[in-house]
């Protein structure tokens, strides 16, 4: 097999073209059809989905999993990003600090205080004096992407209005575009809606760091899909009915449970060049950073000249990452 080199994935994305403000109103938002090369404005989104066809959203929440406190006795800055619960008091987190990290000795902050008992890589398990979801619920914050400028403002455009399961710590940000209007408009269409669970966590960030793509270990993240959902995707499919992915990770998450035949467990499905799709027909999703994980599968659907597509966004002004535009995909395999 081929290997893909890793500048197959590059290309140069200017600091400007990276939304760092969400759109106020989400359907104002701008969708590139990339078998045309149309821009539209998200809000007539129905109007390029046929009658016959499913959608399906993953149904994962983001939860506020930044705590940002001070220590008591220095009152210097101390910021917790859960990552995992692993039990009422414990989880595994990210610290930040300017104080050197000890374990098993107990940091008194301002309104809790927690043990760090042990360390893995840049990972800790802590123990907190008190529950870690009455934590999150009085004290976190939403965690942002880290090339978004973190501001409060921004927090509530975040979160997909439809979510409300799971444990994710990035959004799923092809849904952002979607409001309760477009939905109904969707359905009084006849377009149906459906809902999978995948946990997104940080590893979505993380670029790819191998001279070749394929070289990569990709991280895994838990997921769910009912298995009433899941007949019915089959059953719609079989009678002809586009199924439409939205996102990334609920591509991800159907093609790895059709392989596998299981519908709950960890996914680290790797999207490469030359992947076979089985359920897909199309894929809306926002534009991804250089070298990623999802520009991979970008590149698996459209092909070498994903690169002239993206170069064409960037000359129609058209935004990138989490709070920017999106593209439509047709699914082809060739």
């Amino acid at each position: 097999m081929n290997k893909t080199p890793i500048s197959e994935l590059d290309y140069e994305l200017p600091v400007e073209s990276i939304a760092q403000e969400p759109y106020k109103i989400p359907e104002d938002s701008k969708i590139l059809d990339a078998s045309t090369k149309e821009i539209y404005k998200f809000a007539d989104i129905d109007k390029l989905i046929d009658s016959k066809s499913l959608m399906l959203f993953n149904s994962s929440q983001v939860v506020d999993v930044r705590i940002k406190t001070r220590k008591i006795k220095t009152k210097g800055k101390f910021e917790i990003f859960i990552l995992e619960i692993l039990s009422k008091d414990t989880a595994i987190c990210l610290i930040k600090t300017g104080s050197k990290k000890i374990l098993n000795e107990e940091i008194l902050l301002e309104n809790f205080n927690l043990t760090l008992v042990s360390q893995e890589k840049d990972r800790f398990k802590v123990v907190f004096s008190m529950s870690v979801l009455d934590i999150i619920q009085r004290f976190g914050i939403t965690p942002l992407p880290p090339y978004i400028a973190d501001a409060e403002h921004k927090y509530k455009y975040y979160k997909n209005f439809f979510s409300n399961k799971g444990f994710s710590t990035a959004s799923s940000t092809a849904g952002l575009h979607f409001t309760s209007n477009i939905f109904e408009k969707l359905t009084n269409k006849g377009i149906e809606i459906d809902y999978i669970n995948l946990d997104i966590g940080l590893g979505t960030f993380k670029p790819i760091t191998t001279d070749y793509v394929e070289d990569f270990n990709i991280h895994s993240e838990n997921y769910e899909i009912d298995k009433d959902t899941f007949e019915n995707i089959i059953r719609k499919k079989e009678i002809g009915y586009k199924i439409y992915c939205v996102g990334t990770t609920t591509l991800r998450t159907l093609e790895y449970a059709f392989t596998n035949s299981k519908l709950k467990g960890s996914n680290d499905l790797f999207i490469t060049k030359g992947f076979k799709f089985n359920i897909a027909d199309f894929l809306i999703t926002n534009f991804h950073a250089p070298k990623s994980t999802l520009i991979s599968i970008v590149q698996a659907i459209y092909g070498d000249k994903w690169k002239d597509l993206y170069k064409y966004a960037l000359d129609k002004n058209l935004k990138f990452l989490s709070f920017g535009d999106a593209v439509l995909f047709k699914i082809i395999n060739k």
